[in-house]
C-alpha cells in the first residue's frame, strides 16, 4: 500500500485563510496527489489566524509507477543470448544486434533459414553461439521468419 502524504503550515492573516488562498492549496494538494490514484481525503485542521494548517492524505493499494525506459526488442535479444549462451562472448552488443538485423533482413529476402545459418558459420566462429545469436534474432525481430526453421 503506497500513502501519499502532505503538510501545509503557513502563518498567515486571517484574511488570507478565506477564499482563493484556501481554495488554492486544497486544489494544489489534491492535483498532487492525483498521481496516486486511489481516494482523496482533505484534513483541515486548523483555519485560526496566525496559522492555517491543511493536510491531504490520499492511500491506495496501485504499484509504484515506474518510469524506466520500455523494454525493446535489442534488450531482449541481447538478453536471450546472454541466457542461452553458457560461454564467454567476445563480441559487442551492437555487433550482435547487426547481426541479427542482417539475419533478419536475409531471411525476408528469401533466404531459408539454413543458408543463413551456413553463411555465418563460413565467417568462422563457435556454431553454438552462432546458432543462439540467429535463434535470439529470428525469436525477437523476425519472428514471422520462424517457419523456416522447424525443418533443420
Amino acid at each position: 500500500m503506497i500513502q501519499c502524504y502532505i503538510d501545509f503550515t503557513w502563518a498567515s492573516s486571517p484574511r488570507q485563510t478565506e477564499g482563493h488562498t484556501m481554495k488554492r492549496l486544497l486544489i494544489l494538494g489534491t492535483l498532487f496527489l492525483a498521481a496516486c490514484g486511489g481516494t482523496r481525503t482533505v484534513y483541515v485542521e486548523s483555519t485560526d489566524a496566525p496559522e492555517t494548517t491543511v493536510k491531504v492524505v490520499e492511500t491506495t493499494d496501485a504499484p509504484p509507477v515506474v518510469t524506466s525506459p520500455p523494454w525493446s526488442a535489442e534488450d531482449e535479444f541481447i538478453l536471450d543470448i546472454e541466457l542461452n549462451y553458457p560461454g564467454i562472448i567476445y563480441v559487442s552488443e551492437y555487433e550482435m544486434i547487426d547481426t541479427g538485423y542482417t539475419v533478419c533482413e536475409s531471411l525476408r529476402l528469401g533466404v531459408s533459414g539454413e543458408e543463413v545459418i551456413w553463411a555465418i558459420l563460413g565467417a568462422g566462429g563457435d556454431t553454438e553461439f552462432i546458432t543462439t545469436v540467429v535463434a535470439s534474432a529470428v525469436a525477437n525481430f523476425c519472428p514471422e521468419q520462424s517457419w523456416k526453421f522447424q525443418t533443420l
